[in-house]
């Protein structure tokens, strides 16, 4: 397909654009990356070499799609375009350069529960986790915690004395963090001007920029330094705060590059005119917005169908959702599952709608995984399985024997760190000394108990494949780790090998690619993996306040004011995802346990029997949807009206 044919307007500027750098600025639906594939369709006609061409975006699942697009271009050529993440980019230039070598890296990635023990153990030396989970972002985005902040080293003795700790900490357990790739990268490249680490490009194109931290464009313009640079994206779907990527990157992109040529579109090919009515309504009330009016919708199109329902229990939302998907698929039997999409700001909920959809006869799955293995019960499993398959895993061995303790036994662990380091032994040997009494560590009894019952499960699984190897390791009664040991047997299935399966289930929770609409099953997931989504119908569950938005109350008040703004954001992308069908729910009782550990709004309490259960209240964003917005009903109502 030629790269201009059937193009016109404002899509037709973009693609044919010669000039550099080019700054797009656009909203949900408005067929951004699709002049950005036109864009590219045109380099590749007019002869540049593919390999010369460089497609980045923030997620894999975006990347993927990227390839997608490429492919379906018909251009010569464009399936070799290069159409990556950064971190992807950059784990593969280090790794072809030797670049871990020469750093004394391994590249061998922590997941969620190895890094909550590292910083359990960094704690200790920092002021407690808190300082240290602040640090560790900071450290991810190379100190660069806002748009004019440099990029580069720690500023303070005490943020230098972290990363000290922290490369220590690293280098020992023989592991890394994802989020140090690009750090690594530019410090890489910094130091040695001559060796070039990655390809060089002739034309940079990144979608979704306001994704990026300033690490992240600092490593965008080395890339394009020789070439033409293209950005795009939406400052009013900036939701990734806590990695330092804020709207502003975006924002003054123009003023920070001189001569930058800027595209505003604002016609939403996607949503309903219904649809972007209330989500304009929404983001005006963001005070630092760019645009006036985001988005300009088709008023000559079907209006969407909007409920908004407030039921009196989880129980009755749960339920409801689950009727109401179930009898939409039934209406529409032409309908891939795929179209439905569920999000929810709180995985408990997904979960239980998951299991509703199921018990339905639906196929359903849940996309928190990465969230899953935070679960003790879960982690254990997982951590199990690592070191039956690599049992010198210095991080899988420290992370097993601080679960199930809030501190992570970060005391004892150091003096048995010292002990081994000292001795120039692994830890594993020296816990074995002290298991047969051959030495003694003060306070390292509690680590003890846990090699010993480590030792006891391992011996107990060692003999064990496939499907009974998981059912070993994640009991089928225990309803707390089903979505861990569904997502592990349907590996099982295709492989009896214990470290294959492994590897596996690792890429699967690590680098999760999320099915897209045309698939065969209902995806469920989070507020934040929504992102870039479209859905025909779409269901947005436990719309309750304290959990969107969530606000950290111990921030300052400055900070507690972006949290609501990006909270708020959020929720726009969230409802920019439907194309015909939107959802928006909530109850205003859940069990108190669901609730605290939830961080949700409570206005008081009463019991249900011997439960004790929360009053809760809808997301304060339902005020700010507009007069388009429908008037929220009960659970009965929308029954009636909606025929279920």
């Amino acid at each position: 397909m030629p790269w201009d044919q059937e193009l016109e307007g404002i899509h037709r500027n973009i693609a044919e654009e010669t000039r550099t750098p080019v700054h797009v600025m656009g909203g949900p639906g408005t067929g951004k990356t699709f002049a950005m594939m036109r864009r590219i369709a045109r380099l590749l006609e007019n002869g540049v070499g593919p390999q010369r061409i460089l497609a980045v975006t923030f997620t894999r699942t975006a990347a993927r799609d990227l390839s997608e697009q490429l492919a379906r271009l018909g251009v010569p050529g464009a399936e070799e375009v290069r159409a990556t993440t950064l971190h992807s980019l950059c784990f593969s230039g280090l790794a072809r350069e030797e670049v871990f070598e020469v750093t004394g890296r391994i590249a061998r990635p922590l997941v969620s529960y190895e890094i909550s023990q590292m910083v359990n153990d960094l704690a200790r030396i920092c002021g407690g986790k808190r300082v240290a989970k602040e640090f560790l972002e900071s450290y991810e985005a190379a100190w660069a915690r806002m748009q004019h902040d440099v990029v580069g080293q720690p500023q303070t003795q005490q943020e230098t004395d972290f990363q000290a700790s922290l490369l220590d900490w690293l280098r020992y357990h023989r592991a890394m963090l994802i989020g140090e790739l690009v750090p690594l990268s530019l410090a890489f490249l910094r130091g040695n001007p001559t060796i070039h680490i990655f390809p060089a490009f002739d034309h940079v194109l990144v979608d979704e920029y306001q994704d990026l931290n300033k690490a992240d464009q600092t490593l965008i313009s080395a890339l394009a330094q020789r070439g033409s640079l293209t950005v795009i994206g939406d400052d009013n779907q900036s939701i990734y705060s806590f990695r330092y990527a804020n709207p502003e990157g975006i924002r003054l992109f123009p003023q920070e590059n001189p001569g930058t040529v800027c595209y505003v579109i604002e016609e939403c090919r996607r949503c309903p005119s219904n649809i972007v009515e209330i989500s304009n309504s929404l983001i005006r009330n963001d005070q630092r917005r760019l645009r006036p009016i985001p988005l300009h919708g088709d008023n000559a199109g079907q209006p969407a169908v909007i409920y908004i329902v407030q039921h009196h229990t989880v129980d009755d939302e749960v339920n409801s959702i689950a009727e109401f998907i179930h009898k939409y698929l039934q209406d529409h039997p032409d309908m891939p599952p795929g179209q439905v999409l569920v999000l929810s700001p709180r995985r408990f909920i997904g979960h239980r709608i998951r299991r509703a959809l199921i018990d339905r006869g639906r196929n359903a799955l849940s996309y928190f995984f990465e969230d899953e293995i935070r679960k003790p019960i879960s982690a254990e499993g997982y951590c199990l399985l690592q070191l039956l398959v690599q049992p010198d895993d210095r991080a899988a061995l420290r992370a097993w024997l601080g679960l199930r303790n809030n501190l992570g036994y970060a005391g004892g662990y150091s003096r048995l760190r010292a002990y081994s380091q000292e001795r120039g032994i692994e830890p594993w040997v020296a816990l074995e000394a002290l298991d047969t009494g051959e030495i003694t560590i003060p306070y390292t009894s509690p680590l003890l108990a846990r090699f010993r019952l480590l030792k006891d499960r391992l011996a107990d699984i060692r003999d064990l494949r496939g499907l009974d190897l998981v059912r070993r390791l994640w009991d089928p009664a225990d309803e707390e780790a089903l979505d861990i040991r569904l997502l592990a047997e349907s590996i099982a299935l295709e492989t009896q090998d214990p470290a294959d399966l492994f590897k596996s289930l690792t890429v699967s929770i690590t680098q999760p690619e999320l099915p897209d609409s045309g698939a065969d099953v209902i995806r469920i997931m989070s507020l934040y993996k929504s992102k870039g989504l479209t859905a025909s119908c779409v269901v947005i569950a436990g719309c309750v306040a304290g959990a969107l938005p969530y606000i950290n109350h111990a921030s300052s008040p400055a900070s507690q004011d972006s949290q609501l703004e990006e909270q708020r954001r959020l929720f726009y992308v969230a409802i920019t995802r439907a194309r015909d069908t939107l959802i928006v729910s909530s109850a205003i009782s859940m069990p108190l346990s669901d609730a605290m550990a939830g961080g949700i709004y409570i206005r008081g309490q009463f019991f249900v029997g011997d439960l004790p259960m929360a009053r809760t209240a809808s997301t304060p964003f339902l005020d700010e949807l507009g007069p388009q917005a429908p008037v929220p009903i009960d659970t009965a109502t929308w029954r009636q009206r909606a025929g279920f």
